[in-house]
């Protein structure tokens, strides 16, 4: 990456077309990179359960997303899933992405959640992705939750560890994660990432 770079500064006035190229190089070379750190990452990461979890299981995916959505109705969380868009194949790295957003909403609406019902969707458009899912729970105007404390004390204001992780991973693609408690009771966590960079 180093050396295109170096390269494409070099004859940036006088071959632009081959600095572009160079630029494009050294762009795919970073993409790779961090989907590559991502992974590494992934593996050094403890278990939350602190037990000891083989990387046998596909990596999950959307496609893998009734699964669980049913594992989190079982445990007590009724979840809508709709999908809009004509649902098509995604760069693996997204795929796994939008999957852990969607787990990781459902996950902290079954542990924080005071009850209610949880909505997820899912819009395929031809240049990016987008991931939604709303909770129900109490108002925030009502004082329900943890409403009076700090934004910045309470973990489903967006600053969960989950949630920033995320956040770094969607950034990674060029996308951006927004996180926060509705007005009306409950929580959203939504996300946009671009299809025509990956």
């Amino acid at each position: 990456m180093v050396v295109q770079a170096g390269a494409a500064r070099e004859v940036l006035t006088t071959m632009p077309d081959a600095a572009a190229e160079a630029l494009v190089a050294v762009e795919g070379a970073g993409r790779d990179a961090m989907t590559e750190l991502r992974h590494l990452l992934g593996l050094l990461a403890p278990s939350q359960s602190g037990e000891d979890e083989a990387d046998l299981t596909p990596q999950p995916s959307l496609g893998r997303l009734s699964s669980l959505i049913d594992r989190i109705a079982f445990a007590g969380l009724p979840v809508e899933v709709r999908i809009s868009g004509k649902p098509h194949s995604l760069p693996a790295g997204i795929d796994t992405t939008a999957y852990r957003i969607v787990q990781e909403a459902l996950t902290n609406a079954l542990k924080y959640g005071d009850g209610g019902k949880a909505e997820v969707t899912v819009r395929y458009a031809d240049n990016h992705l987008r991931v939604e899912v709303l909770n129900s729970g109490p108002s925030v105007l009502s004082g329900g939750g943890s409403a009076s404390r700090p934004s910045g004390m309470d973990r489903r204001d967006g600053a969960g560890r989950g949630l920033l992780g995320l956040r770094e991973r969607v950034a990674v693609y060029g996308g951006d994660l927004d996180a926060r408690r509705r007005l009306g009771g409950g929580y959203r966590v939504r996300a946009r990432i671009p299809l025509d960079r990956a």
